[in-house]
């Protein structure tokens, strides 16, 4: 696993548990491999669709551990030998390991990576990731945020779109940002924090305009536009842009007006940084 050789030196600290590798910053992170050992075995061989997530007590803090299960046999090939998926990109873990770790280092109001591991007998073929981060403690997310009695839903639209603003200025695109990827402290609720960077872009945007359509667009798409009229949404999103200077307006808008009312494959997301084309479902 030579491709993942930076983030071994990053997490230097190794500890190892029957099948299971894991690498974290701090020596006194290791104590978890036991607890996801345990998190592990518990869900036994029945098949796991998306990420299981558990949080684990340390003796120093409560962490957030998030896996991918690999099962088939070309998956387990890539994750294995750093092959990228034909789309691009390798398995979705190492890519949220990739992209937290460089938004981190950018700036960006993400929770920080403590460690990452993996499950593998002997020589052979991955079966398994995980990433342990930051817990935010005492956080909900927007989803949780805005059903709240007295949520004023525009104030809170427009702190959202400053955090767009705050990442796109670090050369940062999240191409899954939607109010449950927004963590909102009950106690600080003007400061946003942004998790799952899973599906991301770090770096030039060539098609700038388009993707700030598609995010802007998206994020109404993901349950938005429940809560506010599509008009109104309209109108803060017009405010917003004032803060991004003389983008494409007309291209800005194409992508934009698809995203609000289609969904998207997000393994075709990545075409957008490009092309500019946004291919839905």
């Amino acid at each position: 696993m030579r491709y993942l050789g930076t983030y071994k030196r990053m997490f230097k600290h190794e500890a190892r548990l029957q099948d299971l590798t894991l690498h974290v910053r701090d020596h006194d992170y290791a104590e978890v491999l036991s607890p996801i050992s345990e998190l592990l075995g518990r869900r036994g061989h029945e098949p796991l669709r998306g990420s299981l997530t558990r949080c684990l007590d340390t003796s120093r803090s409560r962490l957030f551990v998030k896996t991918e299960k690999i099962d088939t046999f070309p998956s387990r090939m890539r994750a294995t030998l750093g092959l990228q998926r034909s789309e691009g990109g390798y398995t979705w873990l190492v890519e949220e390991l990739r992209n937290s770790v460089e938004a981190f280092r950018r700036g960006a109001p993400v929770p920080q990576v403590a460690g990452f591991g993996y499950q593998r007998r002997g020589r052979r073929l991955v079966r398994e990731f995980f990433l342990v981060s930051e817990m935010l403690e005492g956080h909900v997310n927007g989803m949780e945020w805005i059903q709240r009695p007295g949520i004023d839903i525009e104030s809170f639209l427009q702190r959202c779109f400053s955090l767009f603003k705050h990442l796109h200025d670090r050369e940062i695109f999240h191409l899954d940002l939607w109010l449950a990827n927004i963590m909102v402290d009950p106690t600080n609720p003007d400061q946003l924090r942004v998790v799952d960077l899973e599906n991301c872009h770090i770096g030039a945007a060539p098609r700038y305009a388009e993707t700030l359509g598609f995010q802007f667009g998206f994020f109404y798409f993901r349950f938005v536009r429940e809560y506010i009229t599509e008009a109104r949404y309209d109108e803060l999103v017009s405010t917003a842009l004032q803060a991004y200077g003389d983008i494409d307006r007309e291209c800005f808008a194409r992508i934009y007006e698809l995203a609000k009312r289609k969904p998207t494959c997000r393994k075709k997301r990545r075409l957008l940084i490009a092309q500019g084309k946004l291919a839905t479902k």
